[in-house]
């Protein structure tokens, strides 16, 4: 079932979007970030992630919002965790803020090449993690063995 913009909007002003969000991590440890060329965070270095669909499991959006957005097949470690956020305002232009649930996974690169969607405007490989990220930081190269 596909939602009207309606629809859509009074969702956001009522509930909670559940999301994925991942720290993918190179051989040594770093973390890819893009840089969000839309809000929220726009101009600012961030995960890549989304939101779940409906009947989609958590491990199967995360490994389809890793190709949609970084072109890359990935092999989960692991969940990390979670976090929460509310945006002040909504970058449809919606009357009210998002409220974000996002389960945050650890993953690794099996395949494909970096090729990042309409979305992001350049990606690199960072040693530190953007807020609210950072309590995820010890999640390092140590644990990929």
């Amino acid at each position: 079932m596909i939602l009207s913009a309606d629809q859509y909007a009074q969702m956001l002003e009522r509930m909670p979007i559940l999301c994925v969000d991942g720290l993918v991590l190179d051989e040594r440890g770093h973390f890819l970030l893009v840089r969000r060329r839309n809000a929220p965070r726009q101009g600012e270095w961030w995960v890549p992630g989304g939101r779940v669909l409906k009947g989609e499991t958590l491990d199967a959006a995360f490994c389809r919002k890793m190709r949609e957005e970084i072109g890359l097949d990935v092999r989960i470690l692991m969940p990390v965790g979670y976090f929460e956020i509310q945006h002040e305002d909504d970058p449809r232009g919606g009357p009210a803020g998002v409220h974000q649930v996002s389960v945050v996974f650890a993953a690794v690169a099996t395949g494909g090449a970096v090729r990042l969607d309409a979305q992001s405007s350049e990606c690199g490989y960072f040693e530190h993690l953007p807020e609210p990220f950072a309590r995820f930081q010890s999640f390092n190269a140590w644990r990929l063995r």
